[in-house]
């Protein structure tokens, strides 16, 4: 009796909560389709942006990393809107059910609530597998672009280090060159003073 009672309860009550989660649905879709349209019009400005800057390639490929990241959130919020519609709407049938189950049969409320219950927990399931493969789906892609962001910072870091070594050689020859100049000017200078100095020495007196 008080399950009948309940499920009494719940086939007033849920038809309303299911209208607000329509209307709440609705405006998130069109908030979520917003969103992606601002996206795209960023990422457009920031192209457009690159193309008068040196690095042309590496600022595409930051733009576009984060359109891609950016899509991936919206499309991971439409999704999980996609997973509750799908559970209200298997609740929906659930309950044309077991409306119709107690029309046809009024004295099997028990053996319906277990039934019930049951096809609720197999949709269920079935929801949240379409859900993780739709995240796995998802993720692909952006798994995809952190490793191309990985290398790309890995180049990076192998280039800037390939010029500093290059930077570090240029400037070892350099200090070689002031010091064999430095020499060679010290040993012009002594060479000019011992020739100075010869000159300025008396000739030797004839010997008697």
């Amino acid at each position: 009796m008080k399950r009948l009672f309940l499920l009494l309860i719940a086939a007033l009550v849920l038809p309303l909560a299911w209208a607000q989660d329509d209307s709440a649905d609705r405006i998130e879709r069109a908030r979520i389709a917003a969103e992606r349209k601002q996206v795209d019009g960023k990422f457009q400005v920031e192209e457009k942006a690159c193309y008068g800057k040196f690095a042309v390639n590496d600022c595409l490929n930051d733009a576009r990393s984060r359109r891609r990241a950016a899509l991936a959130d919206l499309r991971r919020q439409e999704i999980s809107l996609n997973d509750a519609q799908r559970k209200r709407r298997a609740a929906e049938r659930l309950r044309a059910v077991e409306e119709r189950a107690r029309d046809q049969q009024p004295g099997g409320v028990e053996n319906r609530a277990k039934a019930l219950e049951a096809q609720r927990s197999r949709a269920e399931r079935a929801a949240d597998k379409a859900s993780d493969r739709a995240s796995e789906e998802l993720s692909r892609p952006a798994k995809a672009a952190e490793r191309q962001e990985q290398v790309r910072r890995r180049q990076a870091e192998v280039n800037e280090a390939r010029e500093q070594r290059d930077k570090a050689a240029a400037e070892n020859v350099k200090r070689q060159e002031k010091r064999l100049a430095d020499a060679q000017a010290r040993k012009a200078n002594l060479e000019k003073r011992l020739a100075e100095r010869k000159k300025a020495d008396p000739k030797p007196l004839p010997t008697p």
